[in-house]
């Protein structure tokens, strides 16, 4: 950014502020009483950078003077700083930026007195922060929701097999039946959020060997066969021989877990494809289906973990599977992306990578 010419002294303070701004991941704004600009650190730009779809984020003008109210989106950003000016005292507080896509930790800092006093505005990107103190909220809400039923069931079963039922072996045999599902639920449901703490604390090395994408494709395929059968949908697998480097166990999980996903929401009578093909250099498996679509809302928080968008239409659900199949798929260097239109369906494509040119 351009800024007018500095004293000694200013020319020094901007010199020792660049310097912090290099040293650390913050954010720093210089502003005078009007709350107009001074100066900026490097990384400012970045940080501030907005969401404009469908171009790339753009970035904040950064010039001497501009207003911070063109710079930050949350009012409270500039009460912060006034509030700081008033009292020669350091004020902190959280705000959102880009829309309510970012989460910021702001400290207002007064730098000095006299006839030119400054703010210095630290900023700190604690989006992730936050949104995993939201994950671990929604954990509790979705593990007291998904356990509280099945165990439920299971003591209700037991108190039947033990009671009425008791002496009654087709009755016996039905509840013992349901028992079993329902304690396959929880053992499902534990499991996964076991594996999706190891995948994320990496504690898991991935197997990476040749793998024959679209007989690893079939067979998934077949074993979700049933699942879209009973929903009266159609499970159509095609493509070309292609062979990628990748995990077989975990490439098998991951997919199962999106083609499960692509199956309950969609409706019933729908289509649901899944493609092999080459997409550049990358063995890629696109998962299609004919289903309600994603809100553009929602797109970004799809492969979060616990989300489970609307239950009503989709069923009980932990929203780990999604969640895995990222892990898993990025685990062997591959990538995971999302496309969807509300009314026209969503695409799934697993990006892996090619295989070992010794292979």
């Amino acid at each position: 950014m351009t800024r007018p010419a500095e004293s000694g002294h200013e020319r020094l303070r901007t010199e020792v502020l660049t310097a912090m701004a290099r040293l650390g991941t913050d954010a720093g704004l210089l502003l005078d009483r009007s709350r107009r600009l001074l100066w900026a650190s490097p990384n400012a730009p970045e940080l501030l950078a907005k969401s404009v779809p469908p171009r790339e984020p753009v970035a904040p003008p950064l010039e001497a003077g501009s207003p911070l109210a063109l710079i930050l989106d949350d009012p409270r950003a500039a009460e912060l700083v006034g509030i700081a000016f008033e009292q020669g005292e350091i004020q902190r507080s959280e705000i959102t930026h880009d829309g309510w896509r970012r989460v910021l930790r702001a400290v207002a800092a007064p730098m000095g007195s006299g006839p030119a006093p400054t703010v210095l505005l630290i900023l700190s990107d604690i989006t992730h922060e936050r949104r995993l103190n939201r994950a671990h909220q929604d954990l509790l809400a979705n593990l007291s929701h998904d356990l509280r039923t099945p165990l439920a069931s299971l003591t209700l079963l037991a108190d039947t097999l033990t009671g009425e039922a008791r002496g009654d072996p087709e009755a016996t045999q039905e509840f013992a039946s349901r028992i079993a599902t329902e304690a396959a639920h929880m053992h499902s449901l534990l499991s996964g959020i076991l594996d999706l703490a190891r995948l994320e604390a990496g504690a898991e090395r991935a197997n990476l060997e040749a793998v024959d994408l679209l007989k690893l494709v079939r067979r998934v395929c077949e074993g979700l066969g049933p699942q879209a059968k009973e929903r009266r949908q159609t499970l159509q697998c095609s493509g070309e021989p292609v062979v990628a480097r990748a995990d077989s166990e975990r490439l098998e999980r991951a997919l199962s877990n999106v083609l499960d996903n692509a199956i309950k929401f969609t409706g019933e009578g729908g289509r649901i494809t899944v493609t092999v093909a080459m997409a550049g250099a990358c063995p890629t498996v696109a998962v299609r289906d004919t289903g309600s679509g994603i809100p553009a809302s929602a797109l970004p928080l799809i492969f979060d973990r616990f989300y489970t968008g609307d239950r009503s239409r989709s069923g009980s659900g932990s929203g780990l599977g999604l969640a895995i199949a990222r892990q898993a798929v990025e685990l062997q260097g591959g990538r995971i992306e999302v496309s969807s239109h509300p009314g026209a369906g969503t695409e799934v494509r697993i990006q892996l990578c090619p295989p070992d040119p010794a292979v």
